[in-house]
């Protein structure tokens, strides 16, 4: 079943909100193949940046540095490097940030994260940043790179409450964020309600909404569930008896998707982040749908 509303007006000529990417390491070559890839698409529609998530040690955070320098040698694009002040000193994230200035990315996205390991309340690691608000407000001393920041439309789990939430975002923002980007929604509704609340706040940043193309409907129902992410019932009955890897499902994923970026764009938003979970095909696709334009062609699929 479709759902898709064709774009109309400026749409059907081109152009659409402008888009940001997000990411995650390739931890293979065939993985890094896919990133090669991956990086030629986006670059066709002229993100403002690609972001990439970071794991806070070891094998998974070399992968964050080999992904990044991937997407700027090969792609040439700008790249907004994550990262997470849990289970790291200060001089082991500073360490982080100073490499990721000398690779040449132009901002970071900057996260508490969870404690590795451990479960319970979050405790801030022995002699690392507090939380994500400490860590924005030093990223915003340095001048030379772009802070953003994490906001939840639907409330983080960890957070006692809406208003609470709503609270700490407007503490990072205020401690230097240029703007936030959304954790991923399904109803626009939750975004826009989630709008009002934050202007009565008196936060006037950008906030970006986050869009999630769903390339595997099991896992994202899963994974929506820990992050609080309400899935609309009619998704469930959508995706019934759809293989993850079969045809139906990715049109139907990028429909979804593309219906979301151009109902928020006909409301005024004019950029949308996209979680791509490294899908070309998924990007490729859900940007022709949406209208977005093209800063060069991409050839037909065969």
């Amino acid at each position: 079943m479709s759902i898709f509303h064709a774009p109309s007006g400026r749409f059907q000529l081109g152009g659409g909100p402008r888009v940001s990417f997000e990411v995650f390491p390739a931890r293979s070559t065939m993985q890094a193949d896919g990133i090669s890839e991956l990086a030629d698409v986006m670059a066709r529609y002229d993100p403002e940046f690609v972001s990439v998530t970071y794991g806070a040690g070891g094998s998974s955070r070399e992968a964050t540095f080999g992904t990044i320098g991937q997407l700027i040698n090969h792609g040439g694009l700008d790249v907004v490097g994550h990262l997470t002040c849990a289970g790291q000193t200060r001089e082991q994230t500073d360490a982080v940030v100073e490499r990721y200035a000398a690779q040449g990315v132009k901002g970071i996205l900057a996260l508490r994260g969870d404690m590795p390991g451990v479960s319970g309340p979050y405790e801030p690691s022995p002699g690392g940043y507090e939380n994500a608000i400490d860590l924005t407000r030093v990223l915003a001393r340095r001048g030379d790179l772009d802070v953003y920041v994490a906001a939840y439309p639907e409330v983080h789990p960890a957070s006692a409450s809406a208003g609470a939430c709503l609270a700490n975002l407007k503490r990072k923002l205020t401690a230097g964020a240029k703007a936030a980007i959304t954790q991923f929604f399904f109803d626009n509704r939750d975004y826009f309600d989630f709008m009002e609340r934050v202007r009565a706040a008196g936060i006037y940043q950008p906030i970006i909404p986050g869009i999630l193309l769903i390339h595997d409907f099991n896992k994202v129902a899963s994974f929506a569930k820990k992050c609080s992410a309400r899935i609309p019932d009619e998704y469930f009955d959508m995706f019934d008896r759809l293989p993850s890897h079969s045809a139906e499902h990715k049109e139907q994923a990028c429909e979804l998707a593309a219906d979301q970026i151009v109902r928020l764009a006909a409301q005024g938003v004019d950029h949308v982040h996209i979680y791509t979970m490294n899908r070309s095909d998924l990007v490729e696709r859900t940007c022709r749908l949406a209208g977005i334009e093209q800063s060069a062609p991409i050839m037909a699929s065969t």
